[in-house]
């Protein structure tokens, strides 16, 4: 029959010639991380587990013990899941979060949770 042809080389190189070459000398190289490790296969990992903050069910637990547990999806949604953060948050911030998470639809539940936060009336 008829000579074969050579398969195409792999789409994700641009050539052969350039694929095999070593990166340049001057290629930007990133600063070591204090935080993640870079591994041989080119995953990035944590070198430490980062510090728990309990996620959306420390959360879930701060609202329902001020009556507010209705307004755990939209926490989470928002993405407010981290309950140091929330914890650390003044009033006018507070205010935001009642905003975004659409809390203040019902006014009483919004002053509540601008007023006095996780914290007991």
């Amino acid at each position: 029959g008829r000579p074969q042809r050579p398969p195409p080389p792999p789409l994700s190189s641009s050539s052969a010639a350039a694929s095999s070459a070593p990166p340049a000398p001057s290629a930007p190289r990133l600063p070591e991380s204090r935080l993640f490790e870079l591994l041989p296969d080119g995953r990035t990992v944590h070198k430490e587990a980062p510090p728990p903050t309990g996620g959306i069910a420390a959360v879930a637990e701060a609202l329902e013990r001020v009556g507010l547990e209705n307004y755990v999806a939209a926490f989470d949604a928002e993405g407010f899941d981290d309950i140091e953060f929330l914890l650390g948050l003044d009033r006018a911030e507070r205010a935001a979060v009642a905003t975004a998470t659409g809390m203040d639809a019902k006014p009483g539940h919004a002053g509540k949770w601008v007023k006095f936060g996780f914290g007991e009336p």
